[in-house]
């Protein structure tokens, strides 16, 4: 928690002035529009916010959650808006309310978390059927002398668990789609879709013959 709400104060303003352009990819790939309900999962000191309350219109609804306490608040400060809400909560262990939302977006949030899988399940729980979940992560699966050096430093730093985001949000997810073809060597950005509820997802699915 420490560890947040020291970065609260320092690079992530840094990253404030220069998240823009990813901020206008997240909400023109989850193809927001008036009257949405969209998360903002791990949203940090609220970069992003501004420009979702501008997608989804006054009767659109925003919601956006983070674990540091001194990250929430700057993001209150920042989110003036009547139909924003910004919580302090542990994505790993919150239920932020089943298919309550139309689309979901987590830009550097789940690698950092202590139950990659965990995190990921509850956010695919919160969208409803047809939901959207915008994902930009650090991704360091692929075996090389720079990946070796970032592991072994985001572990240092973030307590980084080694769980693979792409691998994680295909066990849950559908639909999991590059944004772009080629994927960098350290980053992934994937559009995961909910294509139905688990419970209508088990419901058509055939059992199997015995023997």
């Amino acid at each position: 928690m420490q560890l947040w709400d020291f970065a609260a104060l320092t690079y992530y303003r840094v990253l404030d002035r220069f998240s823009g352009s990813l901020n206008r990819l997240a909400i023109e790939k989850l193809g927001l529009g008036p009257g949405d309900a969209v998360l903002d999962i791990g949203c940090g000191t609220g970069a992003l916010i501004p420009a979702l309350v501008e997608a989804v219109g006054p009767q659109g609804r925003v919601v956006a959650m983070d674990f540091s306490a001194r990250m929430v608040a700057i993001a209150r400060r920042r989110a003036t808006w009547p139909n924003v809400e910004v919580r302090q909560a542990d994505a790993c262990v919150t239920d932020h309310g089943a298919g309550q939302f139309d689309a979901a977006v987590a830009l550097g949030a789940f690698s950092a978390m202590p139950d990659v899988p965990a995190a990921i399940a509850n956010a695919a729980d919160a969208l409803k059927p047809g939901g959207r979940l915008f994902v930009f992560d650090v991704r360091l699966n692929k075996k090389t002398r720079t990946t070796k050096f970032m592991r072994a430093a985001y572990r240092a730093i973030a307590g980084f668990t080694g769980a693979d985001v792409v691998t994680e949000l295909k066990r849950v997810f559908e639909r999991v789609e590059p944004v772009f073809a080629a994927e960098g060597e350290t980053t992934t950005m994937v559009i995961a879709t909910k294509v139905m509820d688990t419970a209508t997802r088990s419901a058509c699915t055939p059992s199997r013959p015995a023997g």
